[in-house]
């Protein structure tokens, strides 16, 4: 029980963002990346979607497009804000102890993103 309380004698650039030092930086192209991505799961699997359920012209001029950006706003807010709080624990805590590098981090960042999504889903 006692390792559990041992910090991690490491920073958020050798353990999290290993490809560049800057806590911001990372956290932008991280974001960017996320968004990226979530756009290329969610635009096709939207459009798949409403040809199935025969959906209306309406429904693709009007309201498609807003879902899917809500729906990848939420992927792309998990993504992101889970390396922001990464970051933000480490200097809050000033080193890592081994409940914040995942747990500590992806909660909040789950909880904000889910606060994104649509209430249906």
């Amino acid at each position: 029980m006692a390792a559990l309380s041992k910090a991690i004698p490491h920073n958020c650039y050798e353990i999290g963002h290993t490809w560049h030092p800057s806590c911001g930086v990372s956290f932008l192209q991280i974001t960017q990346g996320a968004l990226e991505e979530s756009l290329k799961i969610y635009a096709p699997l939207y459009l798949i979607a409403a040809i199935l359920r025969k959906r209306k012209l309406d429904y693709y001029l009007h309201r498609m497009v807003p879902e899917i950006l809500q729906s990848a706003s939420f992927l792309t807010a998990n993504g992101a804000l889970y390396m922001a709080f990464f970051c933000i624990l480490r200097r809050i805590l000033g080193k890592f102890y081994s409940w914040s590098p995942g747990f500590g981090a992806a909660l909040p960042a789950s909880y904000v993103a889910i606060l994104i999504e649509r209430k249906s889903r």
